[in-house]
């Protein structure tokens, strides 16, 4: 099992930098960093800065979305990334949450992402591409970068195992068989479109906090457990909500401020707090308890086909403990 951190530069460059520098020091395999433009500094600057901490780790977005960057621009930025660390780059895409609600406007389709996509496949291949009309001329320094693409519903689930070279999902230690569920999925398709299906690599991110007791876990994960709202805004994952939920989340999802996504005790967690959601939303994607309970998540999700577990470190109250913790969890697997 390989180990991942997401991590972004906020208030503390030194921060930032010691998180990253902490948890290549303890072998983890992947450092990525968020887009979140309104909250947190820019991403690229951050991910250069990753990749000269963890030299030996893959340095990837988690994630970007449509819309932030001309496709020629983010191309043009994640094939220097991949130049600068010897083939370490890669390029994590969604439809966008925190990104999109930043520059007003809904997250992408399906048709956008697969557009996007082809874009920058075209640009790292060293092509010229058609783009709203016009001709985009080819990059001079291309290189062929991995995608990766953030997936939930079934149309995502497809898209990522048509087209990505990865699919990243969340996972939380409560709907474990929900992640079985959504593998079979992506496997299924990958299948159909005539890709072989255990090519396709499977990264899990989760709100993952270490600690001897679950209560003093998701105390450390209130600014993630807020972000919880953000991913049922889909009508489908509308209409599964508890009738009673259902208009709190909604309200909530309208005053979620993206200039303080995932900030520790902001505005989001006490909003949360206060409309009563932090219980209902704890139950999503996070990873809380002692190094044993955490091993035992890694031990399943690796035998269901997981190569890669991400722990989420913006908006963590306490990261270095838990960096240290999902290490020491992985020597007890």
């Amino acid at each position: 099992m390989k180990l991942g951190v997401c991590s972004m530069w906020g208030t503390s460059l030194d921060l930032f930098r010691s998180e990253v520098r902490l948890a290549a020091e303890l072998g983890y395999e992947l450092v990525t960093v968020g887009d979140s433009p309104s909250g947190w500094h820019e991403m690229v600057t951050s991910m250069t800065i990753a990749a000269l901490e963890a030299p030996g780790a893959q340095i990837g977005s988690l994630v970007t979305s449509p819309f932030m960057r001309h496709p020629l621009i983010a191309a043009n930025a994640f094939a220097t990334l991949d130049e600068l660390t010897g083939g370490r780059a890669v390029l994590g895409f969604a439809t966008g949450g925190s990104t999109v609600l930043a520059i007003g406007r809904p997250p992408a389709t399906q048709a956008e992402v697969r557009a996007e996509i082809a874009a920058l496949r075209q640009l790292f291949a060293g092509e010229e591409f058609e783009w709203e009309g016009r001709t985009v001329k080819s990059l001079r320094f291309a290189r062929n970068v991995p995608i990766y693409y953030s997936a939930f519903g079934p149309k995502a689930l497809a898209l990522a195992a048509q087209v990505a070279d990865g699919a990243i999902l969340f996972a939380g230690d409560q709907h474990l068989d929900a992640v079985e569920a959504r593998i079979a999925m992506l496997r299924d398709a990958a299948t159909k479109a005539g890709r072989d299906p255990d090519a396709l690599d499977i990264w899990v991110t989760s709100f993952i906090s270490v600690r001897p007791r679950r209560e003093q876990a998701i105390e450390d994960l209130k600014a993630f457990i807020a972000v919880n709202a953000l991913a049922l805004r889909t009508p489908q994952a509308l209409a599964m909500l508890p009738e009673n939920v259902r208009p709190l989340v909604e309200a909530f999802q309208t005053r979620y401020d993206p200039s303080e996504h995932v900030v520790v005790g902001g505005k989001n967690v006490r909003l949360m707090d206060e409309m009563g959601l932090t219980e209902f939303l704890q139950n999503f994607d996070t990873i809380a308890g002692p190094e044993e309970h955490v091993a035992d998540v890694l031990k399943r999700l690796e035998a269901i086909g997981v190569s890669t577990v991400i722990a989420a470190l913006p908006g963590h109250a306490d990261p270095l403990t838990t960096i240290r913790g999902l290490a020491a969890a992985r020597k007890r697997m």
